[in-house]
């Protein structure tokens, strides 16, 4: 067989690969996704819609009490509030050590024993829980990406970077890799020096607005930052909560609150504790979505007046939003 035939077809059977890959990945994730005993359980869907609802006095002994009679759907709930602060209200974060502890945790030890452990069969928990543990690697936190998990995924890349991973770039191929974190690859590639074409026509495709741009070192103008908010995917509960809010200032309200969160890095990190049982939508559009930006904002930095003052020539709604939950703690 003549090698230009060879080539063509291992060209097409390439090409075929990846039209099969592409068609994987567009599954609706829910497909995917793995169903968690005891989500359909008529206490733990009344709870989820009361901690929706940010009343963590209704829901977190339900949880807690569901958790400790053997439902995963509780125990996986309990595992990622207790490891996030901004999914925590006032009434939990008010209550004394040890009353803490019990709504959150599982007996054993000085301090409880993460609920997360005690579902490693879920795979999202387990991968998180490697995650927190600083044991993952980058095919793990693909999976999650698979698993319908890509704010997850989002933050588990983030968390390899602050540990000072390297390595992204050899996953530049992988269609997995979330959009909102190539960021890590395109930051490789610059310090190598070596793919500056494919870098130049990276930051061509982006949006002049977006922020990886300003990791990246690359010019971003307010006007386009601002445009770039309104449009991106990314930080919808940030997006919810300045509609509902501050509607006629919109724009400067979610700029506002991208630097009370701390920048482009944490903006990709919000959005629902888990799809799995809650679509990033409803945690957007929920009470408890609206809080978890301010509360996120709150342990960023100290709610100082030297603090707010930027802010507030940014954005006067955002900041009064920002002050009035930091006096509820």
């Amino acid at each position: 067989m003549p090698s230009s035939r060879i080539t063509s077809m291992t060209a097409l059977i390439h090409l075929l690969r990846r039209i099969a890959l592409t068609c994987c990945l567009l599954i609706p994730q829910t497909a995917l996704a793995q169903t968690i005993p005891g989500q359909t359980s008529p206490q733990f869907t009344q709870a989820l819609t009361d901690w929706l609802a940010d009343k963590d006095e209704a829901s977190l002994p339900v949880f807690a009490t569901l958790a400790r009679d053997g439902n995963a759907a509780a125990r996986l709930m309990l595992g990622v509030i207790d490891k996030d602060a901004s999914m925590q209200g006032p009434w939990l974060i008010l209550q004394d050590r040890a009353d803490r502890i019990a709504l959150l945790r599982a007996p054993g030890g000085l301090s409880g024993r993460s609920w997360l452990r005690q579902v490693r069969e879920i795979r999202f928990a387990a991968i998180l829980m490697d995650v927190l543990d600083s044991r993952t690697d980058l095919d793990q936190i693909l999976d999650l990406v698979d698993l319908g998990e890509e704010r997850a995924a989002r933050f588990s890349l983030i968390s390899l970077e602050a540990r000072q991973w390297v390595g992204f770039a050899e996953k530049a191929d992988d269609p997995r890799f979330p959009i909102a974190t190539r960021y890590l690859i395109w930051r490789e590639w610059q310090k190598a020096g070596d793919r500056a074409a494919a870098l130049n026509a990276a930051l061509a495709s982006l949006h002049p607005g977006d922020g990886q741009r300003l990791l990246l070192r690359a010019p971003v103008a307010v006007p386009d930052l601002e445009s770039w908010l309104m449009l991106t995917d990314l930080g919808q509960p940030l997006r919810q909560l300045c509609q509902q809010n501050c509607g006629q200032t919109q724009p400067s309200c979610m700029r506002a609150g991208l630097r009370a969160l701390g920048g482009y890095r944490r903006l990709a990190s919000i959005g629902t504790p888990t799809q799995l049982l809650i679509s990033d939508a409803a945690f957007a559009a929920s009470p408890r979505g609206l809080a978890s930006v301010l509360r996120r904002s709150l342990s960023y930095a100290h709610l100082t007046e030297s603090r707010l003052r930027p802010l507030r020539r940014i954005n006067a709604c955002f900041t009064d939003l920002l002050a009035a939950e930091g006096q509820r703690y």
